[in-house]
């Protein structure tokens, strides 16, 4: 609260004040609205000195988590001694972000770590009719098997078909895809390709000896990267950890992990969510201001009502205005309950008790309303002590019986609106209500 009512203080004496934070006309009007009797310029302080307070306080949370979390984040993106543990086995694969930094540039480098596993079963098929048109299928850019320099296309189904495939590869030259696995040989290399087949009971090796050159294309560096990386992924899928590699094409690479960047992204909500409760506040201010004036229209038939009952019983205007605000005094302090009219008319008999004239307390009470119906009321009040008026309990019987109308004529539009805003949860209901009747139905049917 002391750092709140500080920089109130220094937006106070700035030489260009904000006054849509430190004297908004609004925020002071509905703070009069609600407590006329008091000090509004020192409530709107301590009103505008509370929010600033809030606000302070999620700027340091907002703060301290963002700095903790990017403490967190830069600890945990270290790879210690250039190794990730694997999950064991049983526990499914785990995916990670990691930077490659090889001292002239960065890259950032998805990899896949499988759990660790202990074997492997491998069974596919293939039928004889459709070996030309699989190795035909699997040459992708390929002239012929004479002279490989461009990766295979390893493919584990042909369509129409319905046989699965499963490929056996040197892996030192190739992967399972049809990859090749070196960018450059020194001289060409013969290996061969097997291709499982199976679909059932039927099972049908078919082995294809292949010729393999230099690649056609060399890959861009992120690539060769990327290969490797992943090539020591496979060939350590036995051990307990990842061990990155250190060295590639004579560059030094340096691994961390990828920054979330969650700690940012906290920072930078924090001036977003401080404006929103700032204001949010103001709007919570009037919605209190809006519920007053409702309380107020509900109450004004009561009101004008019991006027008329207590003048038509040969009280006079003063002291039956009296009675009614201390009967609701005394029930106030029985129940504590507020009712915000009825504190208008207290401040009313309060300004008469201290000599304010009786038509200018209640043509300020009229004011202080800022409600259609009680201007009247004060303007039949204030006429009678003016001209006299006989007939004023008539008048008031008849203003009473209007009014009870226009509260049930309010009554019935809340619960219009009630309907309305029913509409919605009843159709989603009886949606679901035919989706628990009709599945069943086609299940059955199925």
């Amino acid at each position: 609260m002391r750092l709140a009512e500080w920089l109130y203080e220094k937006l106070e004496h700035m030489n260009k004040k904000p006054n849509q934070i430190l004297y908004n006309s609004a925020v002071r009007e509905d703070l009069q609205t609600l407590e006329p009797a008091g000090n509004t310029p020192k409530r709107q302080k301590e009103y505008v000195i509370r929010k600033l307070s809030i606000c302070i306080m999620i700027v340091l949370v907002g703060v301290t988590v963002s700095v903790a979390l990017w403490i967190k984040e830069g600890t945990a993106t270290k790879i210690a001694d250039n190794q990730i543990p694997r999950n064991l086995y049983g526990y499914g694969a785990k995916s990670v972000s990691l930077i490659a930094d090889n001292g002239e540039k960065t890259y950032e480098i998805p990899l896949n770590i499988e759990e660790r596993s202990y074997t492997q079963e491998e069974l596919m098929a293939m039928a004889e009719p459709i070996l030309p048109l699989l190795e035909e299928k699997i040459l992708g850019e390929n002239q012929s098997f004479d002279e490989i320099v461009y990766d295979l296309a390893l493919i584990d189904e042909i369509e129409g078909y319905p046989f699965q495939i499963e490929w056996h590869v040197d892996e030192e030259y190739m992967d399972y895809k049809g990859m090749l696995m070196k960018d450059t040989l020194d001289t060409p290399q013969l290996i061969e390709v097997t291709a499982v087949l199976w679909c059932e009971s039927l099972e049908i090796e078919h082995t294809i000896p292949m010729r393999i050159y230099s690649k056609a294309e060399q890959p861009k560096e992120f690539v060769r990267i990327e290969s490797a990386l992943k090539q020591e992924e496979q060939n350590s899928r036995m051990a307990d950890k990842v061990v990155l590699p250190e060295e590639l094409e004579n560059k030094q690479i340096h691994w961390s992990y990828k920054r979330s960047y969650a700690s940012l992204i906290v920072f930078v909500a924090i001036p977003i969510l401080v404006v929103f409760v700032y204001f949010s506040s103001d709007r919570d201010l009037h919605g209190q201001v809006e519920k007053r004036e409702e309380q107020m229209r509900l109450d004004y038939p009561e009101i004008v009502s019991s006027l008329a009952l207590l003048i038509g019983a040969g009280m006079t205007v003063p002291n039956a205005w009296n009675k009614i605000a201390k009967d609701y005094k005394n029930r106030r302090e029985e129940c504590g309950q507020k009712r915000f009219a009825y504190e208008e008319m207290l401040l009313t008999v309060y300004e008469m008790d201290s000599g304010v004239i009786q038509t200018m307390a209640y043509e300020r009470f009229g004011r202080r309303c800022r409600n259609s119906d009680y201007n009247k009321l004060s303007t039949m009040l204030s006429q009678n002590i003016r001209k006299g008026a006989a007939n004023l309990p008539i008048l008031l019987k008849e203003e009473a019986a209007n009014a009870f109308e226009e509260r049930k004529h309010g009554a019935r539009k809340q619960g219009e609106k009630a309907g309305t805003k029913l509409l919605i949860p009843m159709m989603m209901l009886l949606g679901i209500t035919m989706i628990i009747i009709m599945v069943p139905a086609f299940q059955i049917y199925l």
